[in-house]
């Protein structure tokens, strides 16, 4: 029992540590709610100023790359800030209190979930304000956006421009006491948690499932994990359970309803490092499904040729599956040629 306690304590103070060593950003802080199983994460100004998102930016037709700038130029005189000021996004979600079975969307309004930005410079409510209007200027149905004070917080409030039949229709943002942090959430108890762990300097200790998924991502610029609640892993499992049943493809299926986590991440300097990885609760399953997939691959790529070309089969060269441990895990790392050839592929920068 010590030792397994010890073992917990040790995992924990790893995670943590993997967060706050040279990353101890209040949106962090603010974002990482109790009990979350999803966490994401982005060191924006890493990946924009990278020598890959500065290759792909410069990849841009010039009409594409006048209309961006147009953009940000009014963002900035709407908020006073550049791209260089937005410096990292947070944002988790404690998935446990969802009901799965119900499928109602509604059920956001009452979730622990905090959406949070760092910013470089100090901003003021009506800047936010400002700014969201000119992101929203493009959007089919704009939303509302006031200014108020709920639950005694000063606040934006984002109103849906049409009533929904299922959903939340609000959503709130306020900024931390420096200015400086930027959060957002379907609700104000959500933003009151997330004040006050930049008030106490620390973000929510996670659980030893999202301890271990942080620990094993490491030190990356773009970080998601989705740690499956057990109602969820259950679905998952009946539904692997029900397809295998019928035989045929199903059966294929069978390796993946121990399914546990998902982990993407990735790494961009000269080129783009991609991985993910897909906890499966034990070797064999892990085994199985790297097998399955890498198996799989050149039928899935040469269904793509019709939109890639020939880049379609190179970049299935790029594509590293292996089982590791518990995990099936697959890596790639493109450069911005591999963009640039490809021509169904996104033209934008990071």
């Amino acid at each position: 029992m010590m030792m397994t306690t010890l073992k917990h304590t040790l995992l924990l103070g790893s995670a943590l540590l993997t967060f706050n060593a040279g990353f101890a950003q209040s949106a962090l802080r603010a974002s990482f709610v109790e009990g979350a199983d999803v966490m994401f994460y982005l060191d924006g100004q890493t990946l924009n100023t990278s020598g890959f998102s500065q290759a792909v930016q410069a990849q841009r037709p010039p009409e594409e790359t006048a209309e961006k700038d147009a953009k940000a130029a009014q963002l900035k005189a709407a908020t006073g800030l550049g791209e260089e000021d937005v410096l990292v996004l947070a944002f988790s979600m404690d998935l446990d209190g969802i009901d799965f079975q119900a499928q109602d969307p509604e059920q956001l309004e009452n979730a622990k979930a905090v959406l949070a930005v760092d910013l470089n410079k100090a901003v003021t409510l009506d800047q936010v304000k400002a700014g969201l209007e000119v992101m929203a200027e493009d959007a089919d149905q704009k939303p509302t956006i006031t200014k108020g004070n709920q639950d005694g917080l000063d606040v934006l409030i984002l109103g849906s421009a049409a009533k929904q039949d299922k959903g939340p229709d609000q959503a709130f943002a306020t900024l931390s006491p420096d200015g400086k942090t930027v959060l957002l959430s379907f609700n104000t108890a959500s933003l009151k948690d997330g004040l006050s762990r930049i008030d106490a300097g620390k973000m929510a200790a996670p659980s030893d499932d999202m301890a271990a998924a942080i620990q094993s991502i490491g030190d990356r610029h773009l970080r998601m994990a989705l740690v499956l609640p057990m109602a969820a892993r259950k679905k998952i499992q009946e539904g692997v359970q029900a397809a295998a049943a019928q035989g045929g493809m199903g059966g294929m299926m069978a390796p993946f309803a121990t399914t546990k986590s998902l982990l993407i991440s990735a790494n961009s300097t000269e080129n783009l490092d991609l991985s993910l990885s897909l906890d499966l609760g034990n070797p064999g399953n892990a085994t199985q499904a790297a097998g399955m997939m890498q198996g799989m691959l050149p039928m899935l790529m040469m269904g793509m040729q019709q939109q890639l070309g020939p880049q379609a089969m190179t970049l299935s060269q790029k594509i590293k599956i292996a089982p590791r441990e518990n995990a099936v895990t697959i890596n790639v790392n493109l450069t911005p040629e591999d963009v640039k050839m490809a021509p169904a592929a996104p033209q934008g920068g990071m």
